[in-house]
């Protein structure tokens, strides 16, 4: 029986936040009424996450829990890409595993999910709570997102994201980019294929331990406008986005 839900976490460097999501979701999986698998991959950390993983999956139910160990950097799409090339579950998602958002809220997304009796939805967070300068960052993504594909996505950013796995056979599997654009062509191939999007709220928590990947500090934020305005305009040109 395939699982009812499949959720990839990708780590990079999160030695110290890892065993508390590890912790987090063996208490969903063992009290869920869903059969859930859980597929953590690594993607090439420099730290002690690999060996922490190792251990922690040691402890951890084989028919609920995947480990998958890159050796080296391949981005955060292609980690999720490969992860998901590997799951089983009726129903995909992905979160980060910076405790930022609380894994809880996959199953919120997933009930809301159920809940809908068109199945042509994707289901993501919308972060609360937030600071001005990072709502102001989310903001400016959307801007910039709308004026180039005349697409209106809100919180494009937001965890967790939850979707069948039709849809990801059908419109995310061949061409998902591998870096932090992923979930910005999520969500377009959503638009332009008429699913609707649904959203829950996320209280958007100060991160315990690291350092934020994708958009901590003013300058990676710059950083990630600046790539996601690059593939926005080298997909829209080559026709893949």
């Amino acid at each position: 029986m395939n699982p009812d839900l499949s959720i990839i976490i990708p780590c990079f460097n999160e030695a110290t936040n890892i065993t508390i999501v590890l912790q987090q979701l063996k208490k969903i999986v063992e009290q869920s009424i869903y059969f859930i698998e859980v597929i953590v991959i690594d993607g090439g950390s420099t730290d002690s996450t690999p060996q922490e993983l190792e251990e922690l999956f040691k402890i951890l139910p084989d028919k609920n829990f995947k480990l998958i160990l890159n050796k080296t950097r391949q981005g955060y799409g292609a980690d999720i890409n490969k992860a998901l090339l590997v799951a089983t579950g009726n129903i995909l998602s992905w979160t980060h595993a910076d405790m930022q958002t609380d894994p809880q809220d996959i199953i919120k997304a997933l009930e809301l999910y159920k809940k809908n009796e068109d199945k042509n939805i994707i289901v993501k967070g919308k972060r609360k709570n937030r600071k001005f300068s990072e709502a102001f960052f989310t903001f400016g993504m959307q801007i910039i997102v709308l004026f180039l594909l005349k697409k209106y996505l809100t919180d494009i950013n937001a965890q967790p994201k939850l979707f069948s796995k039709n849809f990801y056979d059908r419109y995310i599997k061949n061409n998902a980019p591998s870096d932090f654009s992923l979930d910005l062509y999520l969500l377009y191939q959503a638009r332009i294929n008429n699913y609707q999007i649904l959203e829950i709220p996320v209280y958007f928590k100060k991160r315990l331990h690291g350092e934020a990947k994708g958009g901590g500090s003013f300058k990676t934020k710059i950083k990630l406008i600046a790539r996601t305005f690059q593939y926005i305009l080298k997909t829209r040109n080559n026709n893949t986005i």
